[in-house]
């Protein structure tokens, strides 16, 4: 791979200080001028391409500073066993700045790489992307012809509007970020709604579109495309639509969707689906199909799935991949060693095991519908095919061992793995699941083959199944189930049918399209299910203000107990183990109307006049 996605860390050291500043601190810049930043095309761009290098690193063992977890384990998808992950602080509700730059809500801490908090490399980027766009708009780097200045122009925008949203996202609206504050400037500014800093984001977007390109030679492979920002453009748009964000700084009340935004989402899923099936200018972006479903996720031989519209290039680091691989997502007998990292493993919850529907006939069905056939005796049989994709459970065979023999995941009771986590000092004091996580796996990745890096495990944003998702839900919510006022070509229930069919999933039962509101559930259920462990359930419980009802429900594990004698048995899939579904008293969640949004940084609410802090912080 030969991305030339380069950063310059003299540089940045020196240029950009919003990794020691808080939102709106204007310390000046100090060491190397601006002059000699931008005194090319070259070093602008390279400077500009550290905005590459804060994003989000969803595979990292410390993504996101959250230490051995992953922000799944936020929500009800996933547990975290280790004992000393930061998930468990945040799960108990009681977020503060006491823990800053360390988990997901932080504000401050060392940002420029990419375990850093989501909110301080944001607000880093930003600052970066205002300082190029200044320069270039200005015609101050000398030497860059318009090609060129359109090139990093486009990016610039891009970046300063993703970034921009991912704060908008957590703690609600902002003000301006549209320059780089300095000495002279007035910094107590009061915080837009989010629906005018939505605006903000979608002008850049719109600015961005037509500069970027629709596909980059192999060279410049990675780079952000015209289809990633209207794919964010389309998603930052849905979350304008959604109930949380029709709020004010001022309180936090339950509301409905947003017409207006409902439509405008729509019309913008619409146009990413255009553009996607259009297959503009060597843009080849495509829903694949259900042989070729896991390697969404992993791919070998290519950079990136063609299903990623906007992704994290790791494609360069697949020697690095084995760390997070380990920490996040294999038991220890599987990763090798005894310490943290090889026990910290998160597991996928029986809550989000049971959102998987049952294939009966021709139909499928929610296992609590009678008709489904499900038996939670023998609860594995005739489940969604992306259930199989996605999890790993008591018994089933994953990966060989040093000798070439099969290895069997024991994670049920007196099984290798089931012990291992009961006495590691790592994990006895929490509970585990009793399932694995699959979806990012290949049988290979494990201390017996070391071949952790047979393929690319990039971060993926945005792909073509959460387009035709988010265009489900903006239609839904705008028009209802069945209808195509604006001639689209596709309605919400279609939509939603398109991403089933392409695993060989039935079509949603019609009695469930009859209505939003019924449609609305089973929208929902099925972006739980595609969208899996891949950085969207926390965001989408808090956007659609459901949070506080779905963890009154408990976070619940699985208990596999096999027969006597099941030590003896060669093939541990095949063991009648019997099943019992409990409560997790350590994977609780505390929620409640606050936590919809995070803190804003305490220091800057304390300190200026108009910019506020947000309802009960």
């Amino acid at each position: 791979m030969k991305t030339k996605i380069y950063k310059i860390w003299m540089l940045i050291a020196f240029i950009s200080l919003a990794s020691c500043e808080d939102f709106l601190d204007v310390n000046p810049d100090l060491g190397l001028t601006e002059e000699d930043v931008f005194s090319s095309y070259e070093s602008t761009r390279g400077y500009l391409d550290n905005c590459y290098e804060v994003l989000l690193d969803i595979h990292h063992w410390r993504s996101q500073g959250l230490d051995r977890t992953t922000v799944n384990a936020l929500s009800d998808e996933a547990g975290s066993p280790y004992n000393g992950n930061i998930a468990q602080v945040l799960n108990s509700g009681a977020w503060s700045n006491r823990w800053a730059g360390i988990p997901e809500i932080g504000w401050g801490g060392t940002a420029g790489y990419d375990q850093g908090s989501a909110i301080t490399n944001a607000v880093y980027a930003i600052r970066i992307a205002n300082k190029v766009i200044a320069r270039l708009v200005d015609s101050q780097v000398p030497g860059v012809s318009a090609n060129q200045t359109n090139e990093l122009l486009g990016q610039a925008y891009f970046f300063r509007a993703w970034y921009y949203f991912q704060i908008i996202q957590r703690v609600g609206g902002m003000p301006a970020l549209d320059k780089a504050f300095s000495s002279d400037d007035n910094t107590d500014l009061e915080r837009l709604t989010y629906s005018q800093s939505s605006e903000l984001l979608i002008e850049d977007l719109n600015k961005a579109i037509p500069l970027l390109p629709d596909a980059w030679n192999e060279n410049e492979f990675g780079r952000v495309t015209k289809g990633a920002a209207m794919a964010v453009k389309s998603m930052a748009t849905l979350y304008a639509a959604s109930p949380l964000m029709q709020n004010d700084t001022s309180s936090t009340q339950y509301l409905s969707y947003s017409q207006a935004w409902t439509e405008r989402a729509a019309e913008y899923a619409n146009d990413v689906l255009k553009y996607i099936n259009a297959g503009s200018g060597g843009a080849n972006f495509r829903l694949m199909d259900k042989s070729e479903y896991k390697n969404i996720f992993y791919t070998d031989g290519i950079q990136a799935s063609p299903e990623s519209i906007w992704f994290r290039l790791d494609a360069g680091k697949r020697s690095s991949q084995s760390r997070g691989l380990r920490c996040n997502y294999i038991p220890q007998y599987f990763s090798g060693g005894t310490g943290n990292d090889a026990t910290a493993y998160s597991n996928p919850t029986q809550n989000i095991v049971d959102m998987f529907e049952v294939i009966n006939g021709t139909s499928a069905y929610p296992i609590s519908d009678s008709r489904s056939g499900y038996d939670p005796t023998n609860p594995f049989v005739n489940r969604d095919p992306r259930f199989y994709n996605n999890v790993i459970v008591p018994g089933e065979e994953w990966g060989v061992n040093a000798s070439g023999k099969a290895i069997y995941q024991e994670l049920y009771v007196d099984g290798r793995d089931y012990k291992i986590n009961l006495a590691s000092q790592y994990t006895r004091n929490r509970m585990f699941t009793g399932y694995m996580i699959k979806k990012y796996l290949w049988p290979e990745a494990n201390t017996f083959t070391s071949k952790y890096d047979i393929f690319n495990l990039n971060s993926i944003y945005i792909r073509v199944a959460q387009i035709y998702l988010d265009y489900a839900e903006a239609m839904n919510e705008a028009y209802g189930p069945n209808a195509d006022p604006k001639g689209y070509g596709l309605t919400a229930v279609q939509a939603i049918n398109i991403i089933r069919n392409r695993v060989d999933m039935p079509n949603v039962l019609a009695e469930f399209t009859t209505n939003k509101d019924v449609f609305r559930d089973r929208i929902r259920n099925e972006r739980a299910v595609e969208l899996m462990w891949e950085n969207h359930r926390w965001h989408d419980l808090r956007r659609w203000m459901i949070a506080e009802d779905v963890f009154k429900n408990p976070i619940r594990g699985l208990v596999a107990t096999p027969p006597t004698g099941h030590a003896s048995v060669a093939d541990k899939s095949t063991l009648n183990f019997t099943y019992e579904y409990i409560d997790l008293p350590t994977e609780q969640r505390v929620f409640n109307l606050r936590n919809y949004w995070y803190p804003v940084s305490e220091t800057d609410a304390q300190d200026l006049y108009n910019y506020k802090q947000n309802p009960g912080w």
